[in-house]
């Protein structure tokens, strides 16, 4: 006896009677079978026949039924009836898979009853002769036949009885399965050699089962209510007829396509497992969305803009699947052009890869492309084959197809288990869980040290940590994988290896990946963000800025953070605070500093301290300090120096304690106030010197993350020195930032610039000063520019343009704060100058003769700092003035 029969516990052995016994009775039919022979050819034929059987017995094995007889179809053994429903839509969805596998069309109809059945077990010698080893008889076999006779083809027919139980079950058909599956009631049928009629009920699939009642047939006709009866609806010809043309001109229409056109974007929904293996659960999606990005003509919606996207649908990411239904949803709020809906079966032995493009409009099927192989080793080039044929049938050429396309094995892994550690990690990330995404991408890198994805991601964590270091050694070895990336990441990767180790030559990378890939977000991000880092072209990185804005991008909250910024600096304070706004009500939460600096650019002190209040700590010591260039500006910006300089001892002290590149930051940004606070000459050079000489020796032995910083101090110091009357020292400072190089960025050599005109102005040459000054003056300069070329038109009798400077500078408030420079060491300084100016506008007015502008720029002046002549280094120069008039009323 099989194993098969040894699970039917009842079954009576030869010549023993038997019980009847209540059992779900399934009966599988082939539609049209003897014209796919005669369209086939026997050889052929037989051969998708064999095929057909292999993938109908691992799926009734798969739902622990029993496999009773075979013909053009089967006839099958349920113990209950959900296990029958669920083979029966498994088998109908995998025969579309198998058809598009093979080119040709097999359909089958299904037809499900629950009864009393004889179940026994045919005698040896019989067996022998060719009869079958078990036998089943009762009414319900002959019931189910006449349902599967009724059903149309892909139609799954089940009698009310076993539908009713099995619908109450339909939790079992898993989180999945359940949502797609849809249940009907077609009314009472009566069939042939029954006395009364049944209730027919179909369940189904969107886009596999049709849904509809089925025609009357020779076996089984359909029971109608009297008006729905012939001589009642000859009364309705008139007005069918109308409908009848409408009925011939929707079926003379073509088949659904789908309008896409080149950087459309699709949603790639949640893998359809039919193996029961749980390994492809989590990597086959990622893996073809990994493939799907390799194109320049296809647009992947990130996973994490699936999952926000869900969360403003008010469903739980974590338990919704992407399947039709849904997808389409994510795919129309979107704009995502077609969904995508990978499945992966066994069938026969053979691992079948398919993947069906949805119309999210219609939730129609528009076509779908597959690929099979044997075992588990087949999925990955299964999944490029699908990836391709998806790409090529999307429109895109198939030489690019062919040029942009590298395997999964080369691009990511070809490890299974890798990409289910890297998919997890993925996801882990995408929740902010950074220890998770790390314990993740470390298996992942365990399984294939090679995993060249897996070290980028890691880069991300440590750089979001500021561990700088450990970010670059796994960028290096990404870049010593690069043979295991996309054209897209390997440029995506040596960008970001350029932005620590030579900044100024990144950002010609960073162009070419915006510019190559101008939808992909994360490079947009970066290009946008460097800009304003490395070379403080504030306007030209709004303009990509924008471009990431789409909630395609699943960092839109902090795009428009960023973007925030960079309003602030361009004196667009509305446009600044709606961003901050926007940011805000889309999750993001931080430290509020740029925000804060929006109110307080515009002299709202209250609301900039308000917003500060209301920032969210970082757990990071090296970003939390990072406030401190806002909060002493804020005193700054209000004359509260004694205030400004008891935080900025505080922050110097818990600099110290990070580290020398921190302190270095913060000390650079005491020397710079100190520049302008009244204090002594030479206890500014006492103080300069050894900050030059503690730089210098910090730059000579800093790792290459760090070098580009320890630049920017020294460069500073140099200005300050020279500023202070000491252009040995400043000679010194610059000969230790090392000459120009192409490593160095705008931002840089623009500071070095302005210390070199200093050192001019230093040694009485003020015009030699101008003439490198005035060339750096492009929109992108950085503020001390202008506090270097009001000095210098000052120095060589040019009061009208020493005036206009001083205006400039008190009329770019939001460039004052947030002007990136180094790190933001030289905020406090640009903000004290903004209101210095003030004052300085209303000397060199005095000194022209022009009162009335000298009383007018003071006045500004004694409103923003209302407490000013109680300032020693300020109150000598309103004595000067000979001026104490009051406060212009409010």
């Amino acid at each position: 006896m099989t194993a098969e029969i040894r699970q039917l516990e009842t079954t009576p052995g030869p010549g023993r009677m038997a019980t009847p016994q209540l059992r779900t009775v399934v009966v599988c039919d082939i539609a049209d079978s003897t014209a796919l022979v005669e369209r086939m050819g026997d050889q052929n034929a037989a051969n998708i026949i064999r095929k057909h059987d292999r993938l109908t017995r691992a799926l009734v094995e798969q739902h622990q039924g029993h496999e009773i007889d075979k013909t053009d179809g089967f006839l099958l053994l349920f113990d209950r009836p959900i296990q029958a429903a669920a083979f029966a839509l498994d088998y109908q969805r995998a025969l579309r898979h198998l058809s598009a596998a093979e080119g040709v069309v097999v359909r089958a109809r299904v037809g499900i009853h629950m009864g009393d059945v004889v179940i026994w077990e045919n005698a040896a010698e019989d067996v022998a002769r060719g009869a079958k080893p078990i036998e089943v008889e009762g009414l319900a076999k002959p019931i189910a036949a006449r349902f599967a006779q009724l059903a149309q083809p892909q139609q799954i027919l089940m009698s009310s009885a076993a539908a009713g139980l099995a619908h109450r079950a339909e939790r079992e058909l898993g989180a999945q399965a359940a949502p797609r599956v849809h249940w009907k009631s077609h009314g009472k049928y009566t069939f042939k050699g029954l006395p009364d009629p049944l209730e027919v009920v179909e369940v189904g699939e969107d886009g596999v089962a049709p849904m509809h009642a089925p025609k009357s047939v020779r076996t089984a006709r359909r029971v109608l209510p009297w008006w729905r009866r012939p001589l009642t609806l000859a009364a309705e010809a008139a007005v069918l007829a109308i409908g009848i043309g409408v009925g011939a001109w929707l079926l003379l229409q073509s088949p659904p396509t789908l309008a896409f056109a080149a950087r459309d974007w699709v949603v790639v929904g949640n893998v359809h497992n039919l193996t029961g293996d749980a390994l492809f659960n989590q990597s086959v999606d990622t893996a073809l969305r990994i493939s799907l990005e390799q194109s320049q003509y296809v647009n992947v919606l990130p996973e994490k803009s699936v999952q926000q996207t869900l969360q403003r649908m008010q469903l739980n990411p974590d338990k919704t699947a992407v399947n039709r239904a849904i997808g389409s949803q994510v795919a129309l709020r979107e704009g995502a052009r077609a969904l995508i809906l990978p499945t992966v079966a066994d069938v026969g032995g053979h691992v079948l890869v398919t993947a069906e493009v949805i119309d999210p409009n219609t939730q129609a099927t528009v076509y779908s492309v597959s690929a099979d192989g044997t075992g588990t080793g087949s999925v990955l080039p299964s999944l490029d084959s699908v990836s391709k044929q998806l790409r090529g049938k999307l429109g895109e050429a198939l030489a690019m197809v062919s040029k942009q396309s590298m395997p999964l094995a080369k691009v990511a892994t070809p490890d299974l288990n890798a990409l289910e550690a890297y998919s997890l990690g993925e996801r882990a990330y995408d929740t902010a869980d950074f220890k998770g995404a790390k314990a993740y991408f470390d298996e992942a890198l365990r399984i294939d040290p090679h995993f060249a994805l897996a070290h980028i991601d890691l880069a991300r964590i440590f750089d979001g940590e500021d561990q700088r270091m450990k970010a670059l050694q796994e960028i290096h070895a990404a870049q010593a994988d690069r043979s295991r990336l996309s054209v897209r990441d390997a440029l995506y990767v040596d960008a970001m290896a350029l932005s620590y180790e030579a900044p100024g030559a990144a950002l010609s990378k960073w162009k070419m990946l915006a510019s190559v890939y101008p939808d992909y977000a994360p490079g947009l991000n970066a290009y946008a963000y460097f800009l304003w880092e490395d070379a403080n072209q504030f306007e030209a990185a709004q303009t990509y800025l924008q471009r990431t804005l789409s909630i395609k991008n699943p960092s839109h909250a902090a795009s428009n953070y960023l973007l925030g910024a960079l309003y602030v600096e361009g004196d667009q304070f509305a446009r600044a605070l709606q961003a901050f706004s926007a940011s805000s009500q889309q999750g993001l939460h931080t430290q509020n500093a740029y925000y804060a600096s929006a109110y307080a650019a515009q002299r709202r002190f209250a609301d900039a301290t308000a917003m500060l209040h209301h920032g969210q700590a970082s757990s990071s010591s090296s970003f939390q300090i990072g406030v401190a260039a806002t909060t002493v500006a804020l005193a700054v910006d209000q004359g509260d120096w004694s205030n400004a300089a008891a935080l900025l001892k505080a922050t110097v002290d818990q600099a110290t304690a990070i580290g020398p590149r921190f302190a270095g930051r913060y000390e650079g940004m005491r020397l710079g106030l100190a520049a302008v606070d009244g204090t002594p000459v030479k206890e500014q050079i006492s103080a300069l010197t050894k900050y030059v000489a503690r730089e210098a020796k910090a730059l000579a032995t800093a790792h290459a993350t760090d070098r580009a910083e320890f630049k920017l101090q020294l460069t500073f110091a140099a200005y300050l020195a020279a500023r202070a009357g000491d252009a040995n020292l400043a000679r010194n400072a610059l000969t230790a930032v090392g000459p120009r190089s192409d490593a160095d960025t705008p931002v840089l050599n623009n500071l070095r610039s302005v210390a070199e005109a200093e050192i001019e102005q230093v040694a009485g040459n003020p015009r030699g000063a101008i003439a490198i000054l005035r060339p750096l003056v492009n929109g992108s300069e950085l503020c001390i520019t202008h506090v270097a070329l009001m000095d210098a038109y000052a120095s060589s009798s040019a009061p009208s343009d020493a005036l206009a400077e001083a205006r400039w500078l008190a009329a770019h408030r939001g460039r004052a704060y947030l002007e990136f420079n180094a790190q933001q060491m030289m905020t406090p300084f640009n903000v004290a100058y903004a209101d210095l100016a003030l004052l300085r506008a209303a000397e060199i007015s005095n000194a022209t003769g022009d009162d009335a502008g000298s009383r007018n720029e003071l006045a500004k002046f004694l409103v923003a700092w209302p407490g000013a002549d109680q300032l020693p280094w300020i109150a000598h120069r309103l004595k000067v003035l000979d001026s104490k008039p009051r406060a212009p009323r409010a």
